[in-house]
């Protein structure tokens, strides 16, 4: 096994390979925090309305829920009827 090391140890470097280029070694840069920047904004806005209108559907649901329960208990009831004529202006007799 130390004859394997020895072996690898001396064997010749291929220069292109073991050159730094800084370049070529870089992350995405400045373009590429821009476009994941803009991602994450853009991803925000789209939860926000998402929540918002989901929010707005169930509202409505239990505002047309809370409507059928008046009518349905309005209806049970009897209606009475002004025995003197009222102005709907003033409120008087």
């Amino acid at each position: 096994m130390n004859h394997l090391y020895l072996l690898l140890a001396s064997a010749p470097v291929n220069e292109s390979t073991s050159s730094y280029n800084p370049v070529s070694q870089s992350g995405p840069g400045f373009l590429g925090f821009v476009f994941t920047a803009l991602l994450v904004i853009a991803g925000i806005f789209l939860i926000r309305d998402m929540v918002r209108r989901v929010r707005r559907v169930r509202y409505t649901s239990e505002a047309e829920a809370r409507q059928e329960r008046l009518v349905t208990r309005g209806q049970n009831r009897p209606l009475e009827e002004p025995t003197t004529e009222v102005d709907p202006k003033t409120r008087e007799n």
